[in-house]
């Protein structure tokens, strides 16, 4: 994460670059007198456990009855690369 320094003027006057830049990854140092009197940094995105799991146990075997024959996009008249997108998966049967 790459951290930029400005006065508090310059960050009153540049707030939403500055917003923008802290929602790239920025983290931002606002100084006021030559010492640091806060910090702009990105929120830590926070991963829901729970919610994660119920997903993952409700899309589990969702490849097993998957068939290449049945992908519409290999199907006659379909665009050439588009059906390639498959070729050479390993699946369970």
């Amino acid at each position: 994460m790459s951290t930029i320094r400005v006065s508090a003027t310059a960050a009153r006057n540049r707030f939403f670059e500055l917003l923008n830049q802290v929602a790239m990854g920025t983290q931002v140092i606002i100084e006021r007198d030559a010492k640091e009197v806060a910090v702009m940094s990105p929120k830590k995105q926070k991963i829901n456990w729970v919610e994660f799991r119920k997903a993952s146990e409700a899309v589990r075997g969702i490849w097993k009855d998957y068939d290449e024959k049945d992908n519409p996009l290999r199907r006659p008249g379909a665009w050439p690369t588009m059906g390639k997108w498959d070729k050479g998966l390993k699946f369970k049967k």
